[in-house]
């Protein structure tokens, strides 16, 4: 007997959400923040490294 997991049939394991309540969307949410939030992180990084080496 197969020890496959994807053929599960029935209530899902604890942790998993079923298909029909997914949001494949989630990942590409407020990306523009991020980046901007991590681009003034790194640019006062930076300025700490340079103004350390002076």
């Amino acid at each position: 007997m197969s020890s496959d997991d994807d053929d599960w049939v029935g209530t899902p394991p604890e942790g998993r959400i079923s298909r029909d309540r997914a949001n494949p969307g989630y990942w590409n949410q407020a990306w523009l923040p991020k980046t901007i939030v991590f681009g003034v992180l790194g640019i006062l990084v930076v300025v700490v490294i340079l103004l350390a080496l002076l």
